[in-house]
């Protein structure tokens, strides 16, 4: 449970590639200020990965702490591969280690559970094996251009085979974007997009939600996420 507990607050995290190990070249207004709602203009190209809040390249890599009712961790996600319509981000934060692989459509990216997964590293137990496969899918989780007000939903439906049999699992996303808001954290300010968004587990066992707060700066990816009583804040963020 202390495991699925970090996982689900730290879930966004996996999303933040970043441009570079400077600071943004747009600093966010002062605290109480009220930053401009204005969320940052979308230019299309071929590439279906390229999204202003998740810099999808390969090799760049973030760090952020981790506050919570375990204690402080530290977080680190790596871009492993890049392609034109996936890539995939490595997350390693205390005893988890995991690959989470991103699907680009014309729509946006959508986050999915493959084998060696975050759900497959939570729930694996010492000494036994067990295959994560994505049996269908639907949705967004971050649309190509996100505006104050937006709201959308993500769905994806796996299938769990072990040595105990074969179990079904649905993760169920809604998210709403509340708008632009000033956020300082150890990396620095940031006129950030504020994302709301309930994750919701469903299995033979019943339903769990999460309810999460996302704050994405344009260029550089998450910079802050807060889920009950964890905070992840961004420190350091850098691209090859």
């Amino acid at each position: 449970m202390k495991k699925i507990l970090m996982a689900t607050s730290l879930l966004f995290l996996v999303l933040s590639a970043c441009q570079s190990a400077q600071p943004p070249s747009q600093q966010a207004q002062a605290s109480g200020a009220a930053p401009s709602a204005q969320a940052p203009n979308v230019q299309s190209s071929g590439n279906l990965c390229d999204n202003p809040y998740v810099p999808a390249v390969e090799g760049a890599t973030w760090t952020s702490n981790v506050h919570s009712e375990l204690g402080d961790d530290t977080q680190i996600d790596t871009v492993t591969d890049a392609g034109s319509d996936a890539f995939l981000v490595e997350t390693v934060v205390r005893d988890l280690d995991y690959v989470i692989t991103w699907t680009c459509i014309p729509e946006g990216l959508l986050w999915l559970q493959t084998d060696g997964g975050m759900f497959s590293a939570i729930f694996q137990v010492e000494g036994s094996t067990s295959t994560w496969e994505t049996v269908s899918y639907s949705g967004v989780s971050v649309p190509k251009d996100i505006q104050p007000g937006d709201t959308w939903s993500s769905f994806e439906q796996l299938n769990v085979t072990d040595s105990t049999g074969s179990r079904s699992y649905d993760i169920g996303i809604d998210f709403h974007a509340v708008g632009m808001e000033s956020v300082t954290v150890p990396a620095g300010t940031f006129n950030a997009m504020r994302i709301d968004l309930t994750m919701s587990w469903t299995s033979q066992y019943g339903e769990v939600s999460v309810p999460i707060s996302d704050w994405f700066a344009a260029g550089v990816g998450l910079v802050k996420s807060s889920s009950g009583s964890t905070l992840l804040e961004l420190v350091s963020y850098s691209i090859p």
